[in-house]
């Protein structure tokens, strides 16, 4: 991977939520040795991301963002349901998204 992915993780405050998801994130990159940049913001930014290669939101939501960068909802990573399944749709948007 050339350079670090940036993730932008949202959430409705910005804050508890985007911790959770966040530290299980980088766990998950950490492990397959990604280089990363995450950053934590409000769901209600999404359309005006303009740093972000893909955006996690914690809920449900029908924003998109301006330039792009996919959207996935990453609950999962919160709540533990799914999380391998997410896992894998994360680390497979990333390839696509920054190549090997």
């Amino acid at each position: 991977m050339a350079r670090p992915v940036h993730i932008c993780v949202c959430c409705g405050g910005g804050i508890f939520t985007t911790t959770v998801v966040t530290e299980e994130i980088e766990k998950l990159l950490k492990s397959k040795k990604i280089p990363y940049q995450v950053s934590p913001h409000k769901i209600t930014e999404i359309p005006n991301l303009t740093e972000a290669d893909i955006i996690v939101a914690t809920g449900k939501t029908q924003a998109a963002n301006k330039n792009g960068a996919p959207v996935l909802i990453g609950l999962p990573m919160f709540t533990g349901v799914g999380k391998e399944e997410f896992s894998q749709k994360l680390l497979d948007t990333i390839h696509e998204v920054v190549g090997d």
